[in-house]
């Protein structure tokens, strides 16, 4: 028996054949996923790009399946890729919508908007006073007032733009809470975040496929509000 090659790739026929598997159950081809966002059609690099990761997520998501591999990692890989994916699909969505299409609304200023502390210059007495005060853990006391600090918009989380959203209306709110849980493991990524949490996580495939469904509902949503608002 010779030894395997495994720079090679599979044989054309072995190709053609995977690949006329992972295509077979898709519901259209290429553009027809593209055309799946019409509601960011406004943008069609973007509407291009989303609808590409949403066609690559379901011919990966086929191309595994296929392979019916058990093992542990396996399906948590199968899990891990399509709930990032989907999670990418929502948030690049909900940033447009939010950002481009709502950026005058009240509730995406608000996002832009944190609260924190800021220092404030006292005088000397009124320092010494404050050093002599005894704080927990050995840190210092200083001044400092409330004050309004201006976020750049990638660094808005997701789970505020999905609140966002449903207060705009352009998501019930329902639907919002579950564009959240899609987003949360997404961070999972991060191997010591997912060990961290341990036995409170398990990729589970019946939650990819519910990101997955509720892609649809988030379609018919956004596309009631555009038209309620006359945006289409």
């Amino acid at each position: 028996m010779s030894k395997i090659d495994w720079a090679m790739a599979l044989k054309d026929e072995i190709q053609t054949a995977v690949d006329l598997y992972a295509r077979g159950d898709l519901e259209g081809d290429l553009q027809w996923h593209i055309d799946f966002f019409s509601f960011l059609g406004d943008n069609p690099d973007l509407q291009r790009r989303v609808g590409e990761e949403y066609y690559s997520a379901r011919y990966i998501y086929k191309l595994l399946e296929g392979l019916r591999i058990d093992d542990e990692w396996a399906r948590r890989a199968q899990v891990q890729l399509q709930v990032q994916q989907y999670a990418s699909i929502y948030e690049a969505c909900l940033h447009h919508l939010l950002f481009t299409t709502c950026h005058d609304s009240e509730h995406v200023t608000a996002l832009l908007q944190q609260q924190g502390l800021k220092p404030w210059s006292v005088n000397q007495e009124l320092q010494r006073r404050l050093r002599e005060v005894k704080a927990p853990n050995g840190r210092n006391v200083v001044a400092a007032i409330e004050s309004t600090f201006n976020l750049e918009e990638a660094r808005v989380r997701f789970d505020s733009k999905a609140e966002a959203a449903a207060k705009i209306g352009i998501v019930d709110a329902k639907l919002g809470g579950e564009l959240i849980q899609f987003y949360t493991p997404r961070n999972m990524i991060h191997i010591h975040a997912e060990l961290k949490r341990g036995a409170d996580w398990s990729w589970e495939i019946k939650f990819a496929r519910k990101a997955y469904r509720r892609l649809l509902i988030f379609k018919q949503q956004v596309e009631k509000w555009q038209q309620r608002n006359g945006d289409v």
